[in-house]
């Protein structure tokens, strides 16, 4: 049973969780949980390892649920002043934290003892998130991200502080935190109490949703219609998408947080467009697709198949993408109800957290109905129905307004036009596919809207022939193209009539360009020059390197000669190839450059002494040789650098502070400039026909 609250011990002091941790409730709440079927609260219990736990707020309860049974095999009692407040669950393996979104409570659940362990007042509108073994809070409004400790909830190492407003957050497959920066056009990641060079993904101001997919941070960004992958290596991938996509509004698309899969699914709300992308290749699919006016949540992917939250229908959309058709919707409470959807091993998750109905649908597209209120696991020991007052909720029925597989017309009545028209981008090449048309006198199929000069392949699809595809050849890259199909039927009296669907989303004939190969570098008297191998569909390539000088530039050539990289040292270049579709994959290649030597002849020193020394100093510099009356003799110049200031004692014309680095007889080291006849002033470098010294 459950037992009573014995005690609770709050504690008002200042907390070290810069600018996030309120004084509040700290330590340890004495909460026990209740444990049906297994004694006391104290025994080990034993849940199923593919499962979730799920909130129920009408009843302050956190259930767990067995996936492949549907049912309830553990439950707690949440800490009673949540009772009836927005409940948010984290869990990433044993770590199980509760969130009191009214409040920003937050509460460590030990799943071995179903005990509520360390609580924590975090503050209200903290994001707090775990994955990958670590867990983290980010206060969107200050601008402070935090990593915590999943057990203590307590700060680890220093916090940063980011310019706000901040997105929604998320942890990679590394246990890093990515965090959306719009005010700047980036995102930035934070780990060990360290902030990495942001990654622009957009304009200054652009609306930007990220999804962590299948442990890569990837950042849509609606403004510009651009959707950029962030591989582990730190090579990018950016993807064009539909235009449509700017269509989304101010909030911008609805994105899922996370996917198990490399797929992301995009909504864009208002217009019907559904936009998968693949975020290993940079292609995508689109459709637009006839949905109503409801209330929707981000779309979930699991297998082929994009499940979209209807809340004002209380049920799940259900559209095979490989299909290209709907299904019957799932319904979860069958009335307008939020709805929480997650995928988890393998596993879809949707849950009221209002009241008692939930959904768990697997990969094959099978799902179960859940009640939280009962813990009768299939298979398992016989447990009675928790004792909740309230009864069992009716089950759910489904809204009629809620998308269907379209019925057949009556007979007599001409057929509908093909739906779910969607389009996908190749390389030279649009595929257009759709849903057959249902009905009485169908001949067959012609897809609309070809612009002169392009090729539909078929010309014409005869009545079930199928697949129901076209594809269109030609096209120009930086163009958009939209495409209709019509159904071609003979009426009652035998004429030839159509019906002509909807408008596709926009489509390109091309695709985002492979990663270039054979990416080389190597110094130069006119700088650094860099080269590779053009993948195919490249229109231009975005090169950047940073190293003891930085900079980017856009080149149309397979080659390009940096003239401002001429200092020896270490330096990584990247580079991009791109086209109207998208930059491709970055080649990433990381080189040590020195630049080539030269000759040059000595000059200033006749009838003198020339010291070659040590260091670039020629008022202390230790010296390692001296030259002798040696004008126009030749030495090998490797690199210049500034030194020490200096005057010739006997001419005030020769003074500097630039040094070369010579070997002369079997000796290295540094010359005051104006002994040696490298290009230029002797006051400055020659570069790059004389690199700097590293």
């Amino acid at each position: 049973m459950i037992r009573d609250v014995v005690g609770l011990k709050v504690l008002f002091r200042r907390d070290r969780l810069t600018g996030q941790v309120a004084a509040g409730l700290v330590g340890v709440l004495v909460i026990a949980a209740g444990v049906y079927g297994v004694g006391v609260a104290s025994a080990k219990y034993r849940i199923a390892d593919v499962g979730a736990w799920l909130t129920a707020r009408d009843k302050g309860v956190v259930v767990h649920v067995n996936g492949p049974a549907g049912k309830v095999d553990g439950k707690t009692g949440v800490i009673p002043q949540m009772r009836g407040h927005d409940i948010k669950i984290v869990q990433d393996g044993a770590t199980v934290l509760i969130i009191d979104l009214h409040t920003g409570v937050v509460s460590r659940l030990d799943p071995s003892q179903l005990d509520i362990g360390a609580s924590r007042a975090l503050g209200k509108g903290i994001q707090v998130l775990a994955e990958a073994g670590k867990a983290y809070t980010v206060d969107s409004v200050k601008g402070v991200v935090q990593q915590i400790d999943p057990v203590g909830l307590t700060p680890v190492g220093a916090p940063a502080t980011l310019p706000p407003v901040l997105g929604q957050a998320g942890i990679d497959a590394q246990g890093t935190l990515w965090v959306p920066v719009s005010r700047d056009g980036q995102v930035s990641a934070f780990k060990d109490g360290r902030l990495r060079p942001p990654v622009r993904v957009g304009g200054a101001g652009d609306s930007l949703a990220l999804t962590i997919a299948g442990g890569d941070p990837v950042v849509t960004d609606s403004t510009a219609a651009t959707a950029t992958v962030i591989k582990p290596s730190g090579a990018r991938l950016t993807v064009s998408l539909p235009t449509t996509v700017r269509e989304a509004g101010r909030g911008g698309v609805l994105a899922p947080p996370a996917t198990e899969g490399k797929t992301v699914p995009l909504l864009v709300p208002g217009t019907g467009s559904l936009v998968t992308v693949d975020t290993d290749t940079g292609r995508y699919s689109s459709a637009r697709l006839a949905m109503p006016k409801h209330r929707y949540r981000p779309p979930q992917m699991l297998g082929a198949k994009v499940y979209i939250p209807d809340e004002t229908a209380g049920a799940l959309i259900v559209y095979d993408s490989a299909g290209n058709r709907f299904e019957p919707p799932v319904p979860v409470t069958g009335r307008p109800a939020p709805l929480d959807v997650f995928v988890r091993d393998g596993l879809l998750w949707a849950n009221d957290p209002t009241g008692p109905r939930a959904v768990v649908i697997d990969g094959q597209g099978g799902h179960k109905a859940i009640d939280k209120y009962k813990d009768r696991v299939a298979g398992g020991p016989k447990r009675r129905t928790l004792p909740l007052p309230g009864g069992d909720a009716p089950p759910p029925s489904m809204s009629p307004q809620s998308p269907q597989p379209p019925a057949p017309p009556r007979p007599g009545q001409p057929p509908g036009a093909p739906a779910n028209v969607s389009v996908t981008p190749g390389a030279g090449t649009m595929r257009i596919d759709f849903q057959p048309s249902q009905g009485d006198g169908i001949t067959g199929y012609v897809l609309k809207d070809v612009p002169s000069g392009l090729t539909a392949s078929p010309s014409a699809i005869p009545q079930g022939a199928g697949p129901f595809t076209f594809t269109v050849a030609g096209g120009d890259c930086g163009r958009e193209y939209r495409f209709r199909v019509a159904v071609r039927y003979r009426d009652a009296r035998g004429r030839t009539r159509e019906q002509v669907s909807a408008a596709s989303d926009p489509v390109r004939p091309c695709v985002t360009p492979g990663a270039p190969t054979g990416l080389k570098a190597q110094a130069t008297t006119s700088g650094a020059k860099v080269s590779w191998t053009a993948p195919p569909g490249a229109a231009t390539y975005r090169l950047n390197w940073d190293g003891p000088a930085q900079g980017s530039t856009t080149v149309s050539a397979t080659a390009a000669t940096l003239g401002n990289v001429w200092t020896n040292g270490s330096y990584t270049f990247t580079v991009a190839a791109v086209n109207d579709a998208g930059a491709g994959t970055t080649a990433t290649l990381t080189s040590g450059l020195a630049g080539p030597t030269h000759d040059y002849a000595v000059r200033m020193n006749g009838n003198s002494d020339g010291y070659i020394r040590s260091t670039p100093d020629a008022n202390n510099g230790a010296i390692i040789a001296t030259m002798h009356d040696n004008n126009g003799e030749k030495v090998v110049v490797h690199c210049q650098e500034k030194g020490a200031h200096y005057t010739h004692p006997r001419d005030s014309n020769l003074t500097g502070d630039t040094y070369a680095k010579i070997t002369w007889q079997g000796k290295t080291g540094y010359v005051i400039g104006y002994l040696v006849s490298t290009p230029g002033d002797w006051n400055g470098y020659a570069g790059p026909a004389v690199w700097r010294c590293a």
